[in-house]
């Protein structure tokens, strides 16, 4: 038995398998196994396959039932070569990439989140970083490999099995303080086994718009220029001219935020900001972002047509995923959207919560009035009579102007902003602003009161939970903010709630193609699709109320595109017509 081996007392299961497997993972494209390591680590049990031994099996070598623990280092690589190979998922899954987060979440680690990070954080040896890249790369060429390869990659991938065997036992007792711990433990880890659901099936793409678009963007761009400018006036050639620019504010009347320096601000953020305030920065915002950040080829598309990325799931303080925003098809400008269309026969479903963040501010604060607000289904117009700026009575078509400036500032306390960001957000005056934060802060108090306790006690170094235990923890002098802390319980809280809809939705046999920060894309063949949203708006009810306490849920919005419609998002559909008018070969092609 090696040095690794351990009786780990506290883990309740008969038998506990570190796992590991190397595959090849082209961009866009699902993983094909090249080999699996597994270690029992009571009884030191082996088992080495190679690429022909895996697929030769209809199901694990080992048993993945209740009473064993699958252990891994990222889950949901082990999970999606599990699907490659048609094998059962393992039924309890400890993944200590998400535990490893946990722990440090909010602090400085040695060396990263990586499983050399992990095994440095607690002193413990691995191989070289360079030596593990070469190994990858190595296995990332595809092979064919010599017989000499072939045990050198068993060999590496042998490596981080016996790693997550030293690993564990230095973890377990952090896992396992409290029967909740683990179980909090075990709920992250068939949250990866959903996220290897979801990467697996991948978002459907138009992939004839995409191969014109990018056989036609340098031309595009500069049509693009040729169009939106005229507006403006601000281009010579492909380069924005910051004089012109300010030329153009003087003359629309728009303050605009200035460097230190006292140069214009030009950040996409500013721009972002800028544009929700006035609306004719919008093309403006969109053409630069085009021009300067939009990368299509970046796009992660399968030689199947699906949009598939790793999902990076608990990389943000609050767990929320974090995919590449050039790889994923939600990621860039909205317009992009469009090349979302379902393939024949079938339709995609976007359902999401509606003012999610302002539920679970409600609720888990215990402000009645705010849920009273949120109940009504416009909480901002409900804010704005609440607050004795509208009567009861007004709706969003007779009081528009109210209703605006009130969700502003409705939403900008639930990202922490100061009024000074909300003034800038809404078009407002910063003195405006000012009074509509103090209104909200006297309509809802009991949230202020919840809400200042938690920033009071993440300041002072004090742990913050969600209602299923993702921690936050910042330390004595930790480089915190009181806004994120303020907006930390609702996003994570949301995060949770995510979680427990894609698991519950994947493990019903739900194909849900994506996450979406507070939404889920379906995907179903067009007889079934009102079936399957039925059942997932079940499901996010469920989820909601779990989060949400006392039997209170949020709403569900939904969204259909049957085929051969494709997906839409009102923010980006000008833009997306700007580009299609410029792209005759696509309307011909779309024509037939």
């Amino acid at each position: 038995m090696g040095s690794e081996m351990s009786a780990l007392p506290n883990l309740p299961f008969r038998e506990v398998w570190a796992v590991d497997f190397e595959f090849i993972a082209p961009p866009g494209g699902r993983p094909d196994p090249a080999c699996m390591v597994a270690l029992e680590l009571r009884t030191g049990r082996l088992i080495r396959l190679g690429r022909n031994d895996l697929h030769a099996l209809s199901q694990a070598p080992f048993d993945t039932g209740p009473q064993t623990l699958f252990v891994a280092y990222f889950a949901s690589a082990e999970i999606g070569c599990f699907l490659a190979l048609g094998w059962p998922s393992p039924e309890r899954i400890l993944d200590l990439f998400t535990e490893f987060r946990a722990e440090t979440n909010g602090t400085q680690t040695l060396a990263g989140n990586s499983l050399l990070g992990a095994l440095a954080q607690f002193g413990l040896p691995s191989i070289g970083g360079e030596e593990k890249q070469d190994m990858r790369d190595l296995i990332m060429g595809g092979g064919p490999w010599s017989r000499d390869e072939q045990v050198a990659i068993l060999d590496y991938c042998e490596s981080d099995v016996r790693a997550l065997g030293r690993l564990l036992p230095e973890m377990e007792p952090m896992i396992t303080t409290s029967s909740h711990r683990l179980g909090w433990a075990l709920l992250r880890g068939r949250y990866m086994a959903a996220v290897a659901s979801m990467e697996w099936n991948g978002v459907p793409i138009d992939t004839d718009t995409l191969h014109h678009l990018n056989l036609n963007w340098e031309s595009l761009q500069l049509g693009l220029i040729e169009e939106i400018d005229q507006a403006y006036g601000v281009y010579e050639g492909r380069s924005f001219r910051i004089e012109k620019f300010e030329a153009f504010l003087t003359k629309a009347n728009i303050a605009w935020p200035r460097l230190d320096t006292g140069r214009l601000a030009l950040g996409d953020d500013v721009f972002r900001a800028q544009a929700k305030a006035h609306p004719i920065i919008v093309p403006l915002r969109e053409l630069r972002h085009a021009l300067s950040e939009l990368r299509l080829n970046n796009l992660a598309v399968g030689t199947d047509g699906r949009n598939r990325t790793l999902l990076s799931p608990f990389k943000s303080k609050t767990a929320r995923n974090q995919p590449s925003n050039s790889k994923f098809i939600f990621g860039p400008s909205v317009w992009l959207r469009g090349l979302i269309k379902p393939e024949m026969g079938h339709s995609v479903a976007y359902l999401d919560w509606s003012s999610q963040e302002i539920a679970i501010a409600a609720a888990l604060s215990g402000d009645d009035a705010m849920w009273k607000g949120y109940a009504t289904g416009d909480p901002y117009i409900a804010f704005a009579i609440q607050a004795g700026m509208a009567p009861e009575g007004a709706t969003a078509r007779t009081h528009k102007d109210t209703r605006n400036r009130c969700k502003a500032i409705v939403l900008g306390v639930q990202y922490g902003m100061s009024a000074k960001s909300m003034a800038l957000n809404a078009g407002l005056h910063e003195a405006e602003a000012r009074d509509l934060l103090l209104r909200h802060r006297e309509t809802y108090r009991t949230f202020w009161a919840w809400a200042d306790q938690n920033v009071n006690a993440g300041l002072m170094g004090g742990t913050l939970y969600t209602r299923f235990g993702w921690p936050i923890r910042l330390g004595f002098g930790a480089n915190a903010n009181s806004r994120s802390l303020l907006n930390w319980p609702m996003q994570s809280n949301g995060a949770e709630m995510m979680r427990l809809a894609c698991c519950e939705g994947t493990e019903t046999g739900l194909k849900i193609c994506a996450p979406i920060h507070d939404a889920l894309l379906l995907e179903a063949p067009r007889d079934r699709i009102d079936d399957h949203i039925l059942q997932l708006t079940g499901i996010l009810q469920h989820a909601s109320e779990l989060v949400l306490g006392d039997g209170r849920t949020c709403g569900i919005d939904v969204d259909v595109v049957h085929y051969p419609d494709r997906y839409s998002d009102e923010r980006g559909e000008v833009m997306w017509d700007r580009v299609m008018s410029l792209l005759p070969e696509v309307n011909d092609v779309l024509a037939i």
